[in-house]
C-alpha cells in the first residue's frame, strides 16, 4: 500500500514538471518539493533498499580517493564530504563560491588529478556564486583546488574555465577521468527552453556538448586537433547531459535530459566526434518547436546520431538520470547500462539482445532519483532528491 501512495505522488507531482528538470516559467515548469520519500521496495520484490547515508541537502556525485580507503561525496549545496565506513566527515564547504539560486545550480563534478599523491590537486565544476536577482550572471566553472591535510583549502581554488551561462538551467557538469591525464566535462545548452539560442548545433560555443581535455601540472589544454569551433568539444547536439560513463569497449554511454516529450540514452565510440541531433531531433524524432510530441520515428538527418534507446513521459516519468556501465555491481545488472528517472522513480538497464539494445526495467526505487554512485565497497547508491543516499541491492536467486 506504501508503494501505491509513492506513486500517486509522484504521478501528481509531474503533472506539473512538464517533461524536464528545468527553470522555464513558459513550460508551466514548477520544482517538486523536497518530500521524504523512502526508497521502498514491493513485497513480491526480490529488491532490497536500505539507507546508506543521510542529512545531506542534494548528494549528487561520489568518487573513490585515490590514496585512501574513503569515498567522497558531492553535494549540490556546495560541501563534499568523506566516508571512510564509519565516520562522516566534511572537507569542503564551498557554500560562499557555489551558487544555489535556483534547483540545478551548484556543486556538480569532483575529480583527483592523476597526479594526486604528489600535487595534492582535486578539479571541480560548479556555478559560481552570483545575484539572484535579474537575469543570471553566474557561470560554470571548471576549477583546481589544493588538499591540505585531509581538507580542501578553499582559497586554493584557480579557475581553469568558466563557460558563460546564459540561464541558471541546464548546466550539466559532470567530470570524469579516463585516464592519460584525460578528463571528460559535460556542460549543458545554456538552459532555458528549446535551445533559444541554437548552442546545441553551434560548435564555435562551447554549449551543449561533452568536452575532452587534458589536465597536468595545474593547467589544461584540448586533445583533439579539430579547429572547426571550440577545440575542446569532443560531442555535441545536447540538450542536458545528466551523467555519462564510458564502457570497457571505450564507448561513452550519455543521459540526455529531453524537453516536452522524450529521454535519450546515447553510446557512440568514445573518440568519434558525433552530433547527437538537439534541437532538430528530441529522441529518435523530429523535435516539434510547438511544444507537441511526434509520435513517428524518423531516420536521423545525415551527420546525426540517434540515442540507441529512449523513452517517453508516459507513467509519471519525467527526466532521465544517467548512472553506470555496470561491470561491478549486482549480478543481475552486470554487462549493461543503468539508468533511471527522477519522477518515476523507475530504473533500468540497457543490454545488448542479439545485436540490439533493449532496456529492462529492473526495479522501482518510489523516490527522486538525483543521481546514481558507488559506495565503499562497490554498493550501487541512489541519491534522493530529499537528501538521503540509500543502497540497493537484489536477493540471489
Amino acid at each position: 500500500m506504501k508503494n501505491r501512495v509513492h506513486i500517486i505522488t509522484l504521478l501528481l507531482l509531474t503533472s506539473t514538471l512538464s517533461g524536464c528538470l528545468s527553470d522555464d516559467e513558459s513550460s508551466g515548469f514548477s520544482w517538486p518539493e523536497r518530500l521524504d520519500i523512502n526508497c521502498d521496495s514491493a513485497e513480491e520484490s526480490d529488491q532490497n533498499c536500505q539507507v546508506y547515508l543521510e542529512g545531506f541537502d542534494t548528494p549528487v556525485r561520489t568518487v573513490k580517493h585515490p590514496l585512501l580507503e574513503e569515498i567522497w561525496i558531492v553535494d549540490l549545496a556546495g560541501t563534499i564530504s568523506s566516508w571512510d565506513g564509519q565516520s562522516l566527515q566534511q572537507v569542503a564547504n564551498l557554500t560562499d563560491v557555489v551558487c544555489r539560486c535556483e534547483n540545478e545550480q551548484g556543486l556538480f563534478g569532483l575529480a583527483f588529478d592523476e597526479d594526486f599523491e604528489d600535487t595534492g590537486a582535486v578539479l571541480l565544476s560548479y556555478i559560481e556564486n552570483g545575484t539572484c536577482d535579474g537575469p543570471n550572471e553566474s557561470n560554470l566553472i571548471l576549477a583546481e583546488v589544493i588538499v591540505e591535510n585531509g581538507t580542501i583549502n578553499s582559497n586554493s581554488i584557480r579557475v581553469l574555465r568558466e563557460i558563460e551561462q546564459p540561464y541558471r538551467n541546464h548546466n550539466g557538469g559532470h567530470l570524469m577521468h579516463i585516464g592519460n591525464h584525460q578528463y571528460l566535462w559535460g556542460v549543458g545548452d545554456g538552459g532555458s527552453a528549446m535551445d533559444p539560442y541554437g548552442h546545441g548545433q553551434n560548435k564555435s560555443t562551447p554549449l551543449g556538448a561533452i568536452h575532452l581535455m587534458q589536465y597536468e601540472n595545474g593547467s589544461i589544454e584540448p586533445v583533439l586537433q579539430d579547429t572547426d569551433g571550440d577545440p575542446y568539444i569532443l560531442h555535441h547536439g545536447l540538450r542536458n547531459p545528466w551523467r555519462f560513463d564510458v564502457d570497457p569497449l571505450n564507448q561513452i554511454w550519455i543521459a540526455d535530459v529531453g524537453q516536452y516529450c522524450y529521454e535519450e540514452i546515447n553510446v557512440v565510440p568514445l573518440m568519434d566526434p558525433s552530433n547527437f541531433g538537439w534541437v532538430l531531433r528530441e529522441g529518435m524524432h523530429q523535435f516539434d518547436d510547438n511544444r507537441g510530441c511526434f509520435d513517428e520515428i524518423t531516420p536521423a538527418p545525415e551527420g546525426i546520431v540517434d540515442p540507441v534507446l529512449e523513452y517517453g513521459h508516459q507513467g509519471g516519468n519525467c527526466s532521465v538520470t544517467g548512472g553506470f556501465w555496470m561491470d561491478w555491481g549486482p549480478e543481475k545488472l552486470r554487462d549493461g547500462y543503468l539508468y533511471g528517472d527522477f519522477c518515476s522513480g523507475s530504473i533500468w538497464i540497457a543490454k545488448n539482445i542479439s545485436g540490439e539494445w533493449v532496456a529492462e526495467n529492473v526495479a522501482n526505487a518510489g523516490t527522486l532519483i538525483v543521481g546514481f554512485g558507488k559506495g565503499l565497497n562497490d554498493e550501487l547508491l541512489i541519491f534522493s532528491w530529499g537528501g538521503t543516499i540509500y543502497h540497493i541491492s537484489w536477493s540471489p536467486n
